[in-house]
């Protein structure tokens, strides 16, 4: 095997533990914040969200927002993700990390709803920056 091509995939193999653990930490911080939304708890999820996302909404603003794009769904029963995305821009956000997770969510009275959620990364810290139902 040529020395290149060696070198290419030993890089690949060391960073690939470094991006799981990348995408599980913002994974982790999207669940937390869909449990605090999930549970009606809207000023911790504004508490625990980006800047991008607090600066235009306020907490009261925010629960109108989700609860006005959720009516009439019901609770959460299920929520498997289907896709994520890894960015280093979003349009009208400062470059930086972002993911962009799909989840294919069901509530009690719709079967099949997508949520994209977009957290980004914020001094070591991933907080979310926006919320689309579908």
């Amino acid at each position: 095997m040529p020395k290149m091509l060696t070198c290419f995939i030993t890089a690949l193999l060391l960073i690939a533990p470094y991006a799981q653990a990348n995408t599980d930490a913002a994974e982790a911080a999207v669940l937390a914040w869909l449990e605090a939304i999930d549970s009606g708890e809207f000023e911790l999820a504004w508490e625990e969200s980006s800047p991008l996302l607090k600066r235009p909404l306020s907490p009261s603003m925010l629960e109108r927002t989700i609860s006005a794009a959720r009516r009439d769904f019901g609770s959460v029963e299920s929520r498997r993700r289907t896709r994520v995305i890894s960015e280093t821009s979003m349009p009208g956000a400062p470059k930086n990390d972002y993911k962009e997770f799909t989840y294919q969510t069901r509530f009690t009275n719709k079967p099949s709803i997508i949520e994209i959620i977009t957290p980004h990364l914020e001094g070591g810290v991933w907080k979310v920056s926006g919320y689309y139902v579908n």
